[in-house]
């Protein structure tokens, strides 16, 4: 099957504020509860009609193998699934650093599930796409529909949260990034509960980074973070911590003027890399 018409679809990150490791599996993944929201920095991807007979993949940045790519497990996992042979050149220009605990590349893989489903009449339910999506990567399930969730199990128990106002943030990626490997070798397993029911900045800025249980032990291994945290406090963040198990530093701003003036404080420091941008309530891919 050949791709007829060429489209592009924007894919988010996402952010957790919170991140509770329960205990480890038997099978070596680990018990987790934690928060999902979509943020409003994105990767770019544009699918097109093949120029060669079989998929290709094309991308700004060299991410190493292309099979290992999520973009072209998705495809695959697409392919698998429906037995048909799905034929396109996909143009990947990537924006969210990849290990920055963002979910870049999950973003892609489930947008392109969710794209290709329609560009292809392949007429797979959403529950389909995210049975596919878990066998990609634990939090490829959320990007199937990105909305501000609860997660559970190794991430891929999904609740969706309650709509609330945007959080205005500034992302801090110090550059380099922090493997899921490194970041669970001698993980803190605190089998707390955290709760989070108020996401007004208000509350929010009474929140310890310690809500992260990756926190206390990546900070010892990478002490520029606890840097990236006291910058973003000096400059105006209400509060401030880390995204996921990579290497972010999120703040977060009661209003844009104050984030905007922490960007442009930021942004010169060699090496970090600043995003600005706001939490979402919702995201379509098309």
């Amino acid at each position: 099957m050949e791709l007829i018409r060429k489209t592009t679809i924007q894919t988010p990150a996402k952010i957790n504020l919170f991140i509770d490791i329960l205990n480890r599996r038997t099978d070596g993944y680990h018990e987790l509860r934690t928060d999902l929201l979509p943020v409003s920095l994105f990767d770019q991807i544009t699918f097109s009609p093949p120029t060669h007979q079989q998929s290709e993949l094309i991308c700004n940045k060299d991410l190493g193998r292309a099979e290992e790519n999520l973009v072209v497990k998705a495809i695959r996992g697409l392919e698998t699934y429906s037995g048909k042979k799905l034929q396109l050149t996909v143009n990947l220009e990537k924006n969210i650093p990849t290990g920055g605990g963002l979910g870049g590349g999950s973003g892609n893989a489930a947008g392109t599930l969710v794209t290709l489903n329609r560009l292809f009449d392949l007429h797979l339910a959403k529950a389909e796409l995210i049975m596919i999506a878990s066998k990609i990567g634990a939090d490829v399930p959320f990007f199937i529909q990105p909305k501000p969730s609860f997660a559970e199990g190794i991430g891929d128990i999904l609740t969706a949260s309650s709509k609330h106002e945007p959080l205005h943030l500034l992302l801090i990626y110090p550059g380099f990034p922090i493997s899921t490997s490194v970041a669970y070798a001698d993980c803190y397993i605190s089998g707390k509960h955290t709760e989070i029911t108020d996401y007004s900045w208000q509350h929010l800025k009474k929140l310890s980074p310690e809500i992260n249980d990756f926190w206390t032990t990546l900070i010892d291994k990478f002490p520029v973070l606890k840097e990236c945290r006291y910058y973003l406090l000096r400059e105006g963040a209400a509060m401030a911590g880390l995204s996921g198990s990579g290497s972010t530093v999120y703040g977060i701003f009661p209003e844009e003027k104050s984030r905007d003036r922490c960007y442009a404080a930021l942004s010169t420091i060699d090496d970090w890399r600043c995003f600005r941008c706001e939490s979402l309530n919702s995201h379509a891919y098309l």
